[in-house]
């Protein structure tokens, strides 16, 4: 296996999936360089990782059969130059090669691996999720299991970590959902919102597809933005947990995406007019926030 790895242009690797974590995960990357290097540069290489599936997926057109076709197939040829890479070291694919050596030091659980892939064969065919248990069964493939990944790069001693990491994998996905709510049905005809609870407002896809903002719908934003808010604080009441150099990182990331919610509220919970987004000043403002949270219950300081 080392030698394999060791075999491939590792600084230029890392450049590339830096890279990738730079254009695509602008708030993902500010907090990534609060980490120390090493972790940094895991955290690319975690990111690279899920990210290239996710675009295959997102950035593909799928309006014919033969579209659905070729993403399926780019996803499979994807997954088996993975599983190579992670068996035996080799791949054609640097970032892979990368990650299969993360994966290694780190000792992340592959699993966690085929559960991402998972997920992004589920977008290949899955437009809606009658209801939230169904929704939080995709979220565990997409988002949860990055939190796991990124315990495992951080480092903890209490299993219930992981169960603190999921949370923030739901709260930052479920986040995605609410200010993508209108790009999501664009552009990929998907509504990630529960179905049942849609009707529960009175609403249907139909008004995401007309971009109709009601009464009923900033109802049904002020019931989804709680709901993430409650699991941004039991995700944060894992961070003490982690060990003691990645704590402000995954506070920052947590307070930085937490933050969308604000910015959707100050919408008045609309997400159609624009994308909600923090600038770089209150990036800055919410990192002292994060600082604070990331020194709050100093429990397990190993």
């Amino acid at each position: 296996m080392e030698s394999a790895i060791s075999a491939f242009d590792r600084p230029a690797a890392l450049r590339q999936a830096r890279a990738i974590l730079r254009h695509h995960g602008k708030s993902y990357y500010y907090s990534t360089c609060l980490f120390p290097r090493e972790l940094q540069d895991a955290t690319c290489a975690v990111y690279a990782f899920v990210r290239l599936p996710d675009e295959i997926v997102d950035n593909s057109p799928c309006e014919t059969p033969e579209d659905l076709a070729r993403v399926k197939s780019e996803l499979a040829d994807f997954g088996a130059q993975w599983r190579r890479a992670y068996t035996t070291g080799e791949s054609n694919h640097a970032v892979l090669q990368l990650a299969a050596q993360t994966w290694h030091k780190y000792r992340i659980p592959y699993e966690y691996s085929e559960e991402f892939l998972r997920a992004m064969i589920q977008d290949t065919h899955q437009t809606d999720y009658a209801t939230y248990v169904d929704l939080e069964g995709y979220m565990y493939g997409s988002a949860a299991v990055i939190g796991l990944m990124m315990s495992h790069l951080v480092g903890f001693q209490e299993p219930k970590t992981l169960d603190h990491a999921q949370k923030l994998g739901y709260a930052m996905q479920l986040t995605n959902f609410l200010r993508d709510i209108d790009e999501d049905f664009q552009l990929r005809n998907r509504v990630y919102m529960p179905s049942d609870e849609l009707a529960r407002f009175g609403l249907s896809r139909d008004d995401i597809a007309a971009r109709r903002f009601s009464p009923n719908f900033r109802a049904f934003m002020e019931f989804q933005g709680a709901r993430a808010h409650r699991l941004y604080e039991e995700a944060n009441a894992g961070i003490p947990l982690l060990n003691r150099e990645g704590r402000f990182a995954v506070a920052t990331a947590s307070t930085l995406y937490r933050a969308i919610l604000g910015k959707l509220e100050k919408q008045d919970w609309n997400p159609f007019p624009q994308r909600a987004k923090t600038s770089l000043g209150e990036k800055v403002v919410l990192t002292g926030k994060a600082w604070k949270l990331s020194r709050s219950s100093a429990v397990n300081s190993f």
